[in-house]
């Protein structure tokens, strides 16, 4: 196979084909596949993505076949070469001429019916396609094996607190305490992703940061393209040393792929960093962030980090051979206990989890996968009953051709299988456009799916997908051609020849093209009814009330380098001149500064108890969300005051400690009573006492599904940090602003960068993006599902009328007025939809608890999906009966006799 590429995908599928044949044949004919994929791949339909799915089906119904038949002849001159007897020789030799001959002939009978064809060839196109197109996605989530070292050992550990379910930062001295005792891990590493600041450009800019160990860039087989990775001295508590790593991606795009740039100074978050290495084009961050410069953990910006009790980090871990995660979990248990017993104050209630790294990355994505996939094959399945029927209509008009051929002698198992031969034949040939057809919807789906999947390489027709899209196909092909081939071979002879055989099958008793039609019923309706929740969830989900006005709002974050913002003062400097310079923005109405922007995947957290819970520890208190705002910004987000005043200047650094509540915390924790004068101990880092100073209404913070929170704001003045966003009204499209705005903020500092400059409309619509994408995807294969099963209604029906076409004329040449005739046929295909209706309810009820965790403000049971479903599918039924019974009730009865 030297004539091709070795990293092509046609050279990889050409070596796979070949290797399924003796290492004679290999030798004989290896060059001369090579040389004919090499002419294939030269013409312009085989180029591009396109051209090479198109080009494996080719192969697959070409190359390969004249390949093998080669084979076949090659063998049996072997054996008679060998002397093997001829009893033994001939039927190699006859199984493959019949296959041939039994291959040809499916190839004549389908070709003189081009209609049946296409709608076949369309049906099984749609439905294996779409399964492809979608186990493609499932495959690189799921499937795939992270890139890593000893990927199914790794993990990732978290901080909760008070065993919450939610997950958190924890301290790194409880790392270091974990690395040092622990017997489970072989090695461990942290990380702490944070922009950082790129100064002493042209204009100042953000890079996407992380702070890390050399052993996490060990523990994920990270390598260095240029320079060097860091070394575990550089990265210990204590050094200080001011060093960077860059990615790939940075070196080539900002740095021209420059090798100069080991070696060169650049100021990050206002201290000078010396570059020593480029990360490899191959590396990856294992949450999928595209990361772009990583710097020691001891370059944190604030020294706070590694003080005790401060969350700050998450850690990463790889097990030891043979030890299980459970293991690893009790030794971590036992580990924090011993914390929590030496540093009551700072460990109070918190622990340490750990989850595989796969399912971390994975997340929420797996059951929205999964729900997807499911949708998909069952409409594969409709498509097949669908086929099927098809099929079975096709071998009734066939009754005497195969009677006739039994009549001459063939056998049923030789009838069988002539027409499972024909069957298989046309799902290759639907399975080859169904390849193509995945392919461009593949390029869709990935254009469509909102943020980013959790894939550590590209989406699409690989080896893997394509061997399941052949592995369905011919799954397929004898799914949905058994049925008619066995009931043909069971076919009575001497019926099958009489001159009244063409109305066998009358007289209304169900058969099963009636059984494929109700199958296909019952699965739409659960599909149908799935959709339709999800539908009816998010529609739950856009109605909600945020608890501010969205339209009109501008959202921005920066983060002031500590090196050069080294005292509080000249933080509040800062940000009082910002937020002036904002304020003064022609076309902005008001503004202000808060530390978390709702939605924007920001937040704080905290334990709190009333003056009546003075015994409650930071470990036993109740918790909430934590946000820090500048004055008028309640105004700014449109909350509404309720009670009490927003911050004002006297709230400052030294002045009495307040803190305003919304009306959920003041409810839980002075029900029926004012919360204004009222005082909270707030659980920090200090534990501190704040007065109630107003109260507010609740907000939608960290997503819009989620439960109502408590949550407490403090004022800025006395809680100010270097992190901060901007939410500025406008009186006009806020995006217009945005330069102005980041203009404004560099007239107080020009080196200081502002990024993520966003409306919140559109934080609003990102949220909603996920369940909306989801819901979209799963009613079209829904609605596909429906139209596929009226198809199958219209065509049963049809078939019965064709059938009874003798006795609806007696009926009517007797005296049978045209609207009983309609009731006549009618009656039939709504006995099938009824009995297809309650099967397919009693499915979606149990099928439905499967989605109760991706449904918002609706139950698995809610009453108007029950009741719409069913409506809908009657009334797509009864269209399907309708039109047939239509054309039964205008036969004239005279030429319905006449072939008596």
């Amino acid at each position: 196979m030297s004539g091709l590429p070795q990293s092509s995908p046609t050279s990889r599928l050409a070596r796979a084909i070949v290797r399924l044949y003796p290492e004679r044949f290999r030798a004989e004919y290896g060059e001369e596949m090579a040389r004919f994929i090499d002419d294939l791949r030269s013409e312009p339909r085989f180029r591009g993505g396109r051209g090479r799915a198109a080009l494996f089906a080719h192969l697959a119904l070409d190359s390969a076949w004249s390949a093998a038949r080669e084979h076949w002849r090659a063998l049996a001159a072997d054996r008679r070469a060998t002397g093997i007897p001829p009893h033994m020789q001939q039927p190699t030799e006859e199984k493959m001429d019949t296959l041939l001959q039994d291959l040809r002939y499916a190839a004549r009978s389908l070709g003189k019916r081009p209609m049946f064809v296409a709608i076949a060839v369309l049906t099984l196109t749609l439905g294996i396609g779409a399964n492809t197109a979608i186990f493609s996605v499932v495959d690189a989530v799921l499937l795939r094996p992270l890139p890593f070292p000893g990927a199914q050992r790794l993990t990732t550990l978290w901080g909760q607190h008070n065993g919450e379910k939610q997950l958190d930062l924890f301290p790194i001295k409880d790392f270091e305490d974990i690395q040092a005792r622990n017997h489970t891990f072989e090695e461990m590493g942290l990380a702490r992703s944070q922009s950082v600041n790129l100064t002493g450009t042209e204009a100042p800019d953000r890079l996407i940061g992380e702070f890390t160990t050399a052993s996490t860039f060990r523990l994920f087989g990270a390598r260095a393209a240029i320079g060097r990775l860091f070394t575990d001295e550089e990265t210990a508590e204590g050094t200080g040393q001011r060093v960077a790593v860059i990615s790939y991606a940075v070196w080539k795009n900002r740095f021209g792929g420059d090798p100069s740039v080991v070696g060169r100074t650049l100021t990050l978050d206002g201290r000078p960093h010396v570059v020593i290495g480029v990360t490899d084009s191959a590396f990856n961050d294992p949450f999928g962030s595209a990361l772009e410069v990583w710097l020691p953990i001891t370059s944190a910006p604030q020294a706070n980090w590694f003080e005790r009790g401060n969350g700050t980090i998450w850690g990463f871990g790889r097990l030891k051979p043979g030890v299980t995660l459970d293991d690893a979990k009790r030794d971590v248990a036992a580990i924090s206990k011993q914390l929590e017993a030496e540093y009551p104050q700072a460990n109070a209630g918190r622990t340490i989890t750990i989850l595989p790294l796969k399912e971390y990355v994975v997340g929420d994505v797996r059951p929205i996968l999964l729900i997807i996939l499911a949708f998909v094959g069952v409409v594969l399945l409709i498509a097949c009953a669908n086929v099927a029927n098809l099929q079975l209509a096709r071998a009734a008009s066939r009754t005497r051709e195969m009677a006739l051929r039994a009549a001459l002698g063939a056998g049923r198992s030789r009838l069988v299988r002539q027409l499972l031969t024909e069957n298989l034949l046309l799902s290759v040939v639907g399975g080859a456009a169904a390849i193509l057809f995945a392919h461009w919807v593949i390029g869709i789906l990935v254009k469509a799916i909102p943020g980013r999947l959790p894939t550590f390489g590209a989406i699409g027709v690989d080896n893997r997908v394509l061997a399941f899209s052949i592995l369905v196909t011919v799954g397929a092909g004898l799914l949905f051609g058994a049925a008619p081939a066995i009931r043909a071979a069971r076919a009575d002879l001497a019926e099958s020849l009489s001159a009244r055989a063409s109305d066998a099958g009358r007289g209304g008793r169900v058969d099963a093209r009636s059984i494929f039609v109700g199958v296909q019923l019952a699965l739409s309706i659960m599909l149908l009814v799935g959709a339709g929740l999800l539908t009816r969830s998010l529609s739950a989900l856009q109605r909600v009330n945020p608890g501010y006005a969205t339209d009109n709002l501008l959202t921005a974050e920066f983060r002031l380098p500590a090196a050069k913002y080294t005292t509080k003062p000249e933080i509040r400097q800062f940000m009082s001149s910002a937020l002036d310079q904002i304020r003064a923005v022609p076309g902005v109405k008001s503004a202000a500064l808060v530390q978390a922007v709702p939605l924007s995947g920001n937040w704080g957290n905290l334990s709190y108890a009333t003056e009546a819970q003075g015994d409650l520890t930071a470990a036993t208190a109740p918790t909430g969300q934590m946000n820090i705002v500048s004055d008028g910004y309640f105004r700014t987000m449109d909350i509404p005051m309720f009670e009490g005043r927003d911050f004002d200047s006297r709230d400052r650094e030294g002045g009495e400690r307040v803190a305003i509540v919304n009306r959920e915390l003041a409810q839980r924790a002075w029900p029926g009573e004012s919360a204004i004068g009222k005082r909270l101990k707030v659980f920090d880092e200090q534990d501190v006492w704040v007065t109630v100073v107003g109260v507010v209404g609740n907000v939608k913070h960290l997503t819009l599904g989620e439960p109502m929170t408590a949550q407490l704001y403090a004022p800025m003045l006395q809680e100010i940090g270097i992190f901060n966003s901007v939410v500025a009204r406008t009186t006009g499209d806020p995006m217009t602003l945005a330069p102005k705005v980041r203009e404004a903020i560099w007239s107080v500092d020009r080196d200081q960068p502002v990024w993520k400059l966003r409306s919140m409309e559109f934080l609003v619509a990102r949220d909603v993006a996920t369940p909306s994408f989801t819901t979209t995807l799963t009613g079209s294969f829904a609605l596909l599902a429906l139209l596929l099963a009226a198809v199958g209604v219209y065509g049963v029906m049809s078939f019965t009328v064709a059938l009874r076409t003798r006795e609806l004329g007696i009926r009517m040449a007797l005296g049978a007025q045209r609207a009983t005739v309609v009731r006549l046929v009618l009656r039939r295909g709504l006995t099938i939809v009824a009995i297809a209706l309650a099967t397919g309810l009693i499915g979606s009820f149990a099928a439905a608890r499967l989605l109760r965790n991706q449904l918002f403000g609706v139950t698995a049971t809610d009453p108007v999906t029950y009741v719409a479903v069913p409506l809908l599918l009657v009334g797509v039924a009864l269209l399907a009966c309708y039109l047939p019974a239509r054309r039964a009730a205008k036969v004239d009865p005279v030429i319905a006799l006449r072939s008596e």
